[in-house]
């Protein structure tokens, strides 16, 4: 699972920052959120044709929202094959967080200042939802059961090119863990 994720100021992004100037009015580029990224915020996220687009990180699913899609059910289930076959997307990051059962707060990266979390979107008439994929955890399980797919930049350009689960199910970029003192408080 992915609760939350981050993603840096300090990443450079001007050729994707003059591209949404020229779709976007201020009021609705300053909805664009950085620092810890929660459920409902709205970010940059790559769409399926390589061009950058502002969407919520909520997935509409039968009147419910949801931030995850299981790569299991993306497989098994009608209602997704739409979704992955057409509308894939990347969310760049710095990194993102987990929880153990203990509550303690883990943040997670890659050794690269920015990499990719696997998703599908849906268009709306507004801003665009988007869902993060997740598998089954292999470094990560100690803390959780369910990990983000994540990229590279080159696999991530493969991806929007053209889907190939095994591919999804078979990535394990090398992660490092960081445990935060503080607990989350509920």
């Amino acid at each position: 699972m992915c609760g939350r994720f981050f993603f840096s100021e300090n990443i450079a992004l001007d050729k994707y920052h003059r591209i949404l100037k020229r779709k976007y009015d201020q009021t609705t580029l300053n909805l664009w959120k950085t620092g810890e990224v929660f459920p409902n915020d709205i970010v940059v996220v790559i769409d399926n044709r390589n061009n950058p687009q502002l969407m919520k990180w909520s997935f509409n699913l039968f009147s419910r929202k949801i931030i995850n899609s299981r790569i299991e059910s993306i497989k098994e289930k009608a209602y997704y094959h739409e979704f992955i076959q057409k509308y894939r997307c990347l969310i760049p990051v710095s990194g993102f967080y987990e929880w153990n059962a203990n509550k303690e707060k883990h943040y997670i990266h890659t050794n690269e200042e920015m990499f990719y979390l696997a998703g599908i979107y849906q268009t709306t008439d507004a801003l665009s939802n988007f869902s993060i994929i997740t598998k089954p955890a292999t470094q990560t399980s100690s803390i959780h059961n369910r990990c983000p797919i994540i990229f590279n930049e080159n696999q991530a350009r493969s991806y929007l090119k053209e889907f190939n689960i095994m591919d999804l199910l078979t990535n394990n970029p090398i992660l490092e863990i960081e445990t935060s003192q503080k607990q989350l408080e509920l």
